[in-house]
């Protein structure tokens, strides 16, 4: 996807601030066979960029299907994907193509690329999952979510979205075996083993618990020789009408990327504030830092290298962050989200918009922009990607 901080889609789709990534009532109750069925969704948008070097116009559209059937008492998931991309700048063209996904044994992606224009197809989920009285077991390539950040991910490993990702519209699937177990006091263990590009396994152990307004989850994992462990909570508070969040993470280095990043250990913190205004506005705010990030505008060539060589997820190159989303509604078909991200370390905005409207139960128009304020010399990590105007439409079958 294009890689600009148009994040505000479907930041919501993330994770919810009172619920676990599999939801605990609807895993427990009773499931009906589900009868084979085929879905899926159309894009088609036009694109403004405005480039550093000069302007350029295109165009870029996909189609992904869904596949749903039953098989061996369980339920056979598949998502494919086909891009085709156009733009009249030859080196804008690379802003289409999606980023690798790390833990990925098979790559499952083709590539067409020309001048001007490229075709992408890939196999993005295919799984199986069998849900059992008090537990579910699936297998393949699915997506993960870990953690209870709305905006920021700073401890989810599994194909996190990235901060300056345009659509967020589906997770990326990862290889992996998932195993949820839901114990009578509603605490959930969750363990995943994922092979990588390297066809190295990584281990990931959750567990994830109740409070009496909120929840709590540990995170323990093994990932390319480095292992961290990460602690979350969600907290209502009731007189203040608000829903608060915390994530810290730590992690012990491989001696790779010890060498890599110059440093031993890596540590990520998260404070956030959601509140509910009015009927249906929602609003959001974030902080999160990094140690394994830069400190000032001149080292962010050096931090995009090394991140570049290792398999270590980054929420952009600097070392602190602060982000605030508003989403709300005009009409009962009218949607709006705005969202502006500022880097602390050069104190640069980027601004985001998306306004959706339904023109039926299938059809969807939607506007979107980015847009970098520029402030004096261009050394903002947000004004190394363009500006873009994105007007299209979105169908459902």
């Amino acid at each position: 996807m294009i890689k600009k901080a148009l994040i505000s889609t479907c930041i919501l789709m993330q994770v919810t601030s009172t619920a676990f990534e599999d939801d605990f009532e609807l895993l427990l109750e009773s499931q009906s066979t589900p009868a084979p069925m085929w879905s899926g969704v159309y894009e088609a948008n036009i694109v403004a960029i405005d480039g550093h070097d000069r302007a350029a116009l295109g165009s870029n559209q996909f189609v992904r299907l869904e596949s749903q059937s039953y098989l061996l008492q369980g339920e056979w998931v598949n998502h494919a994907q086909i891009d085709f991309d156009y733009v009249d700048n030859q080196s804008a063209l690379s802003m289409f193509t999606p980023s690798p996904v790390v833990d990925r044994k098979l790559d499952a992606t083709w590539q067409d690329e020309h001048s001007h224009h490229q075709w992408l197809g890939q196999l993005d989920w295919s799984y199986w999952q069998r849900r059992f009285s008090r537990s579910s077991l699936t297998l393949g390539r699915q997506p993960i979510t870990i953690g209870l950040g709305r905006i920021f991910s700073p401890i989810d490993p599994l194909g996190a979205f990235n901060i300056f990702d345009l659509d967020r519209l589906y997770k990326s699937g990862v290889d992996a075996i998932k195993y949820d177990y839901f114990f009578p006091n509603t605490v959930q263990t969750q363990s995943v083993i994922t092979v990588n590009n390297n066809g190295h396994v990584n281990l990931l152990q959750t567990l994830k618990g109740s409070l009496q307004q909120g929840v709590w989850l540990l995170t323990l994992a093994n990932r390319e020789s480095q292992q961290y462990a990460s602690l979350s909570t969600q907290h209502f508070i009731n007189w203040l009408n608000v829903d608060a969040y915390a994530e810290y993470l730590y992690g012990d280095l491989s001696q790779t990327s010890k060498q890599l990043f110059e440093q031993s250990s890596q540590q990520r913190m998260l404070l956030g504030l959601s509140r509910k205004l009015g009927a249906n506005g929602m609003l959001t705010i974030e902080w999160t830092q990094q140690t394994l990030a830069a400190e000032t505008a001149s080292d962010y060539l050096l931090w995009q290298k090394r991140y570049a060589q290792s398999n270590i997820s980054n929420l952009g190159i600097a070392k602190r962050y602060m982000a605030v989303s508003f989403t709300d509604e005009w009409s009962d078909l009218t949607r709006y989200e705005l969202l502006a991200i500022q880097n602390l370390i050069d104190n640069h905005v980027n601004i985001s918009a998306v306004i959706t409207h339904s023109a039926s139960d299938n059809l969807q128009i939607r506007l979107a922009l980015a847009y970098t304020p520029q402030k004096g010399q261009r050394n903002s990590e947000f004004e190394q990607f363009s500006d873009l105007l994105q007007f299209g439409i979105r169908y459902y079958f």
